[in-house]
């Protein structure tokens, strides 16, 4: 009887936290288009993140805004997955900083040793070299060359290559 009762206050609990949680959301303003969606921008960092994720409205520093606004303000994608508003079709990147323009290499040309065998973690689209923490322990992934793992638009883990 009493494992019956904190489950129902468990549950209950957890109807208005979401409720709560659904009435304090930020509505679709007026002068937004109706398809456009609303995302949470982290000001510090200058990424955004969609609705239900964890860090949408849970970071120090923010914002509400559109997705498209976001973008065209600089900001990318958390993780590199768009919300799903139209404008990603009309998505560019932000430019470059002068570090990364000085230290990155041309867009057509591949670092590192190209028949390194990588794990990619395919659910997030970040591949790792031999040795280092997360090689081959990720939840979902596959081994493969660091040239095919470039070549499908993976980026290496902490913006290191295998060499």
């Amino acid at each position: 009887m009493r494992r019956a009762r904190v489950a129902g206050v468990a549950l209950l609990a957890t109807l208005l936290l979401s409720l709560a949680t659904y009435i304090v959301s930020p509505t679709v303003q007026a002068g937004q288009k109706q398809n456009e969606v609303t995302v949470w921008v982290n000001t510090a960092s200058g990424v955004y993140h969609c609705a239900g994720t964890r860090w949408y409205g849970n970071t120090k520093r923010g914002e509400y805004a559109g997705e498209c606004a976001a973008i065209k303000a600089g900001n990318r994608p958390a993780y590199g997955k768009a919300c799903g508003s139209v404008c990603q079709s009309a998505t560019t990147e932000r430019p470059p900083s002068p570090f990364e323009k000085e230290n990155a290499p041309a867009r057509n040309e591949q670092a590192g040793n190209p028949d390194a065998k990588v794990w990619l973690n395919t659910n997030s689209g970040v591949y790792h070299c031999p040795g280092t923490r997360w090689y081959g322990t990720t939840k979902q992934g596959v081994f493969m060359t660091q040239k095919k793992a470039q070549d499908g638009g993976n980026r290496p883990a902490y913006g290191k290559v295998c060499w």
